[in-house]
């Protein structure tokens, strides 16, 4: 299953999962979890996503998977 983090690193966001690596850098935070709820559309629930900020400081969001259009 998945295990995703998004942080920041270099002047960008980082999407990564605990398995496959890094998935994508993005310019913005909001882009990196756009990223992870297309990830999240494989599993049709939201999913808890770890955030890392600039600072180091870790918090957990619920990432909704991204609708079909």
């Amino acid at each position: 299953m998945f295990d995703f983090t998004v942080r920041a690193r270099s002047g960008h966001w980082v999407l990564q999962d605990a398995e496959a690596g890094d998935l994508g850098a993005y310019e913005t935070h909001q882009e990196a979890l756009a990223a992870a709820s297309d990830w999240v559309r494989l599993i049709e629930m939201p999913w808890p996503i770890l955030v890392c900020d600039e600072d180091g400081e870790w918090r957990q969001t619920i990432v909704e998977p991204t609708r079909p259009h």
